[in-house]
């Protein structure tokens, strides 16, 4: 053993032949299921044991639903309107109904994620749960999702929304560099907390998502007075015509209007995230299952009242053309520009900045599971808690990532490419996962899970995911946003990407091994700090390693 190895005590050695999907699950009908699990009346509960991180348990009910709505309420109400309305060829129709089935996908899917996770209680979210599910090929779920989530463990959009409302809020002229400098000079901040405290990282996720709480309140008052209040009162004219509803003004498409309903639901992204961290939350379960339909429903019913304003306070055309600034602009001719543009788009930029904290919090997260897998070089490195007790290493990973993005992109709406870009995968992650309750339920016929998806919104959640999938491929016009149709398409990167993973996966656990001769082996060790870690070892067939 060499010196750097001395620092890890071994904790098992696993053979390669007893080793499914990374997972050592047996059914709990099979003769040689040991636990864990838990039985009530009978039937098992939940198939793995919580897991106990050295960081410990301290996100309680209050602290989850703040990790929800934070992450929930980002940049995407505030600045997607615009992209939507155009893609859906300004019609009101279409507009909303982006928004229903967004809505209807999230609140299905978080369901799906809210019976996985009271079975399988453990930090990773879709990567715990694919691995879970998806046995053969053998580790193919687990590493291509695990390389994808690493390879887009980064945070963009809501540090350029971010960056131009903190400018727009305080009078200084709006430019690309300065909006990309002053959205990284946050970045690096949030990670500085997190990496150096996890504690006083969540005390200001605490404050900054307390006044989002505050946020939601305006956003919410603003919907209901300028939709149900008469002209007479309000002293603004409707833009809404009902006569108009159903008319599509500009050129819409299968495909653009896929790319309305991605964007709509990474307004509601968030909903997916909090079980990243479950091994942090304190009796998971119940917590989970209070805090995530709660969140998502004050959400659904905030963001309907936020897109009823922008149609009748902003003239179409505007509307239309506004960018990532419709929130401002919503927000300035409701209460003009000193409480309109100053406080309430400085307000924004904080719900934007108390969204980068929460996201590159559960970016860590996501990189730490995977690095402990052992799966990428440098993985006992990059996934200690050293010296801190926080994930130093793959924060400056996800910000270093965030940094190449935003030095090198090119000029133009990159900040709705990415939106779509980032969603496409996810919506195959959550499809994926949908499936897998069905392949659970049979596979694992004595499991009662304390929370259950049901029926009829698992079926939505496979089609819905289905059509967003497919759709960017059916139509000859570009999906990409306006000024970007000359680039890939979203969805051709999103796939080049996956097939990236795939590949890595085939050469590292099957082609190099069937060509040289020798089988990985995952093995065990113990940080200094109690983390548990593991690598693969070569056993070539001679018996060498």
């Amino acid at each position: 053993m060499s010196d750097i190895d001395n620092k890890y005590k071994k904790v098992s050695d696993v053979s390669v032949k007893d080793l499914d999907s990374g997972s050592p699950l047996l059914s709990p009908s099979d003769e040689s299921y040991s636990g864990p699990s838990t039985q009530i009346n009978g039937q098992v509960s939940y198939l793995q044991d919580l897991e106990d991180l050295p960081q410990g348990r301290h996100l309680g009910l209050f602290s989850t639903i703040v990790l929800f709505v934070s992450r929930i309420l980002g940049s995407g109400i505030f600045s997607i309107a615009s992209g939507m309305y155009e893609d859906c060829g300004r019609s009101v129709f279409l507009f909303f109904l982006s928004w229903v089935l967004a809505a209807i996908l999230s609140f299905s899917g978080l369901y799906v994620y809210l019976e996985l996770g009271s079975i399988v209680p453990r930090s990773g979210g879709a990567k715990v749960f694919l691995e879970f599910i998806y046995e053969s090929p053998k580790l193919l779920a687990t590493v291509a999702f695990s390389v994808y989530s690493v390879m887009f463990g980064f945070t963009l959009s809501n540090i350029l929304v971010f960056g131009e409302y903190v400018l727009h809020a305080i009078g200084v002229e709006v430019t690309d560099f300065r909006t990309r400098l002053v959205g990284l000079l946050f970045l690096y901040f949030a990670a500085g907390v997190h990496g150096v405290s996890v504690h006083h990282g969540v005390r200001i996720q605490n404050i900054l998502g307390a006044l989002k709480l505050g946020l939601i309140v305006v956003m919410f008052a603003t919907g209901v007075y300028v939709t149900f209040f008469p002209e007479s009162i309000t002293g603004i004219e409707s833009n809404l015509h009902w006569e108009d509803v159903f008319t599509v003004k500009t050129k819409a498409s299968s495909s653009t209007f896929a790319s309305s309903v991605i964007k709509a639901s990474f307004a509601f992204s968030g909903w997916n995230s909090v079980h990243t961290v479950t091994s942090e939350i304190k009796d998971p379960v119940r917590t989970l299952k209070i805090a995530g339909p709660t969140s998502l429903g004050i959400m659904a019913v905030t963001y309907l009242l936020t897109n009823l304003a922008y149609l009748v306070v902003i003239p179409g055309e505007e509307l239309a053309n506004s960018g990532t600034l419709v929130g401002s602009l919503l927000f300035e001719k409701v209460f003009g520009y000193r409480v309109g543009k100053q406080f309430l788009t400085f307000s924004v930029a904080l719900c934007a900045g108390g969204n980068v904290f929460v996201v590159i919090y559960t970016i860590s997260r996501v990189s730490q599971e995977v690095f402990r897998e052992g799966y990428l070089p440098f993985s006992r490195f990059m996934s200690s808690n050293w010296p801190f007790g926080a994930p130093m290493r793959t924060l400056l990973l996800s910000i270093t990532l965030s940094t190449s993005i935003i030095v090198f992109a090119p000029h133009g709406d990159i900040y709705n490419y990415i939106i779509a870009l980032e969603g496409y995968p996810n919506q195959l992650a959550i499809g994926l996962t949908a499936l897998g309750i069905f392949i659970i339920r049979k596979r694992y016929p004595e499991v009662k899970a304390p929370i259950r998806s049901s029926l009829v919104g698992t079926v939505l959640v496979i089609i819905i995911c289905s059509y967003l999938l497919i759709s960017p491929f059916t139509s000859l016009t570009s999906p990409n946003p306006k000024g970007l149709e000359h680039w890939p398409s979203y969805a051709v990167v999103a796939v080049f990407c996956i097939l990236l993973c795939i590949a890595f996966w085939y050469f590292k656990f099957r082609f190099f091994p069937s060509v040289f001769k020798y089988e990985l082996v995952p093995e065990e060790y113990e940080l200094d700090d109690g983390l548990v870690v593991k690598r693969w070892v070569k056993v070539y067939n001679d018996g060498s390693i």
